[in-house]
């Protein structure tokens, strides 16, 4: 890996949503086996009674995390489980958890959304685009933030031919700030059964809110840290134990917005599967 992300990350604390995910999984395993990062939280939602810290122990056995654990056994215990739920208010997070990032997370890696295309709008809204919005909220309380990286898709902008490097609010029927609005004052069904007018010419509900989660970036970042990171097709490839084209690039975005390039939210396309 590239010397200038190993230094960037040296020493890091990093907060990770979709931890539990397959791309929160290569994300963190990456961090643990290339560089010197001394911790990661994770936001991970309670699951059948199962606790949180009993789903990374869990990990000892996946196959992603076979050659990490090979070369540094220990490194699991830097992953530190944060219990929340985008679906919740406030993400779900106890306020003793929110002090603690709050004054100790210094990168935001903001991978958390529901991706199945066909999932019913007032859910697909709630993760994707309303946990966006508490996201930057608890971001801008952070008082060692350097680093935002907001997952988006290559798909978020599907409606145009030739995607830039840029947002596309005009693409939107209505903006993120009302269609939120919305959602808070009506019903799921009403909302659900209001898709083929709100979603217009997207293909479905999953591109649709992730565009609308770029919208809220656009319009709430303000002068944070940010970049959006557009991946291509998320599809698990394996070749002699490791992951195939992992998250080189995303890691190499979160080093350039470190704290001396404030400025506002960047866009970046990341072409090809991973």
């Amino acid at each position: 890996m590239d010397s200038d992300i190993q230094g960037f990350f040296k020493n890091k604390t990093v907060f990770l949503t979709g931890a539990t995910g397959f791309l929160g999984k290569v994300i963190t395993e990456k961090l643990l086996r290339t560089t010197d990062v001394n911790r990661i939280y994770s936001l991970i939602r309670a699951k059948r009674g199962v606790p949180i810290q009993d789903r990374i122990t869990t990990w000892a056995k996946d196959p992603v995390f076979e050659v990490l654990l090979r070369t540094k056994p220990d490194a699991l215990q830097r992953v530190c489980p944060i219990e929340g739920d985008c679906l919740d208010p406030d993400l779900g997070i106890s306020q003793s958890d929110r002090r603690i990032l709050i004054a100790e997370v210094q990168v935001v890696i903001h991978g958390a959304a529901t991706v199945r295309f066909d999932e019913a709008l007032h859910l697909s809204l709630a993760i994707n685009v309303r946990a966006t919005r508490l996201m930057l909220q608890l971001a801008k309380q952070m008082t060692q933030l350097v680093s935002y990286v907001h997952i988006s898709t290559a798909y978020s902008n599907c409606v145009v031919h030739d995607i830039a490097e840029r947002f596309y609010p005009e693409h939107l029927n209505c903006s993120s700030d009302k269609i939120l609005a919305v959602g808070e004052m009506v019903s799921n069904q009403l909302l659900d059964a209001m898709e083929p007018s709100l979603v217009g010419s997207f293909p479905n509900t999953y591109t649709y809110t992730k565009a609308l989660a770029e919208d809220v970036i656009l319009r709430e970042a303000g002068d944070l840290p940010l970049c959006i990171f557009r991946p291509a097709i998320r599809a698990p490839g394996w070749l002699g134990g490791q992951p195939i084209r992992t998250i080189g690039p995303l890691l190499r975005r979160s080093s350039r917005y470190n704290a001396g390039h404030h400025g506002g939210p960047q866009c970046q396309d990341q072409h090809g599967a991973r």
